[in-house]
């Protein structure tokens, strides 16, 4: 099938881009709607797109990717509470409610955690404050929100109590938010790149638009962020995903900086942006992480007569629904399918394909690496633990999972455990920069001011000689964006020099 024609129409109308890895959901998708429609072929099926804005939406509902969960990146939601919304609240010259809107809200566990943490600071008396919207442009994921009713999967970063106390339960696996807080938030259909938005979606004080932005390509990006500018107040706000920052800076907004945290605001004379001298480093030629950029091994062929998957883990998928391929390939070719699914965020179909892997080959490490890092993800530190452990064994001098083991110390507050194992990395392979840059953010946590900085400097030395920095991992796809460290470490050598000079390359 031949996607160019495709993949144009569905940038031009919502500026979703499907390049590369990308490519592989929207095939799947076209061939299960053309499937579903009736249309005799591809073409046909672009032509019904062309006239049935409908049939459309039901397409971009299969190919946006809806991973979220409750109190994801929770330190913008304490900055929010803490800071941002103290601040509106005692500048403001009337009773009018502070408006919040959530874009990109998907099945809507970002706003209702939005009005947890405001009823957890400011009571009952959060319904009377505060305007809540959510805005999406897939249909399903909207409904779901409004219905407000969620698995155990979504609580995953939950505190149990805040779960206990502001939703119901209904059996083993599912929980419906109260209806106090239901009713509290608003949800409406939204393309950002519609000319017009609905007219609800006006004069927000703060706009959320966080692991959105990933899926634009800059010309796209420049066009969205313009429009949720004109929804702002002039003393507005706009909080993006903590890895996104630099991609958004695109000088639309005042890029500001409070308490380690970054975020966008419209006309606020708030926190200085800091004034950095950075080192002016060639920039590197465009990186497409993919399959020959991990360094896979070939463990023996699986045999053909290889037993069904497991039915016991929640959420298994059949067989008959896993890329026919890995009945009849070796390990490697279904690490790669793995890989891919992860870089997609698609974590359910990538473990049950590792759950397949490692049922038929127990110690394959780069599995268990890979389904180390998901669990990562999913703040399941143990369970991670437990992985990237038994591919030591394989592997006792696995960078990989001494950096697995580091993180899930660092997210439990384990500093001295994870200073232990990125050290380990950075001794397995000193050019493991993403170690480096931990290593300094641990010493720096800890007032270990001449550790910081030796170790923020290697990381800028690193990632300055070299043209395509190697990050030192061989299968888990960190995914740390050298421009944004780059910028950290500078901010950071600049923070901590009492004459705020940066060490030249």
């Amino acid at each position: 099938m031949n996607l160019a024609a495709f993949k144009e129409l569905i940038k031009q109308r919502c500026g979703l881009t499907f390049e590369g890895v990308s490519e592989a959901p929207l095939l799947s998708s076209l061939q299960k709607r053309i499937a579903e429609t009736g249309a005799k072929n591809a073409p046909a099926y672009y032509a019904m797109l062309l006239s049935d804005q409908h049939e459309f939406h039901e397409l971009v509902c299969l190919l946006t990717i809806n991973e979220t969960y409750f109190y994801r990146e929770p330190e913008h939601l304490q900055l929010l509470v803490d800071c941002l919304i103290p601040r509106i609240l005692s500048g403001k010259q009337d009773a009018s409610l502070v408006r919040i809107l959530c874009v990109g809200c998907s099945s809507g566990e970002e706003p209702y955690s939005i009005a947890i943490a405001l009823r957890e600071k400011y009571g009952e008396s959060a319904a009377s404050l505060f305007m809540l919207a959510g805005g999406d442009i897939d249909k399903g994921a909207l409904e779901k929100a409004r219905i407000g009713r969620y698995t155990a999967f979504s609580f995953r970063s939950l505190a149990p109590e805040l779960r206990e106390r502001y939703f119901t339960r209904h059996d083993k696996w599912n929980w419906s938010i109260n209806n106090d807080l239901r009713h509290q938030v608003h949800f409406h259909h939204l393309n950002l790149l519609d000319a017009h938005y609905p007219h609800e979606l006006q004069n927000f004080d703060i706009i959320f638009f966080r692991n959105v932005s990933i899926y634009f390509d800059l010309p796209t990006r420049s066009i969205i962020q313009r429009h949720l500018a004109t929804l702002l107040k002039d003393e507005g706000y706009l909080i993006i995903g903590t890895a996104e920052t630099l991609a958004n800076d695109l000088g639309i907004l005042n890029l500001v900086e409070e308490g380690g945290l970054f975020y966008f605001a419209k006309q606020h004379p708030g926190p200085a942006k800091p004034h950095l001298k950075i080192p002016k480093i060639p920039k590197p030629p465009a990186r497409h992480i993919g399959v020959a950029d991990r360094k896979l091994s070939s463990p023996a062929p699986i045999p053909p007569s290889a037993s069904q998957p497991p039915t016991t883990p929640e959420r298994a998928t059949p067989l008959q629904h896993l890329p026919p391929p890995l009945q009849i390939t070796p390990v490697a070719a279904g690490i790669d399918e793995a890989l891919r699914l992860t870089l997609e965020k698609r974590y359910d179909e990538a473990m049950t394909i590792l759950a397949i892997l490692l049922e038929r080959q127990p110690g394959t490490s780069a599995a268990l690496l890979l389904k180390a890092h998901i669990l990562l993800h999913r703040k399941d530190y143990a369970a991670a633990e437990e992985n990237a452990q038994l591919a030591l064994n394989t592997e006792p001098w696995s960078t990989d999972a001494f950096m697995l083991l580091g993180l899930a110390a660092k997210w439990r507050d384990q500093a001295d455990d994870a200073v232990k194992w990125f050290k380990q990395a950075v001794y397995a392979r000193n050019e493991c920069w993403p170690a480096h840059y931990y290593l300094g953010e641990l010493y720096r946590a800890a007032n270990k001011i001449e550790n910081a900085r030796r170790a923020y400097r290697v990381v800028l030395q690193l990632l300055s000689t070299q043209q395509a920095p190697d990050d030192g991992l061989a299968i888990i796809p960190l995914g740390l964006p050298v421009s944004e460290v780059r910028f950290l470490c500078t901010h950071q050598l600049a923070k901590l020099d009492d004459n705020h000079a940066v060490i030249p390359n």
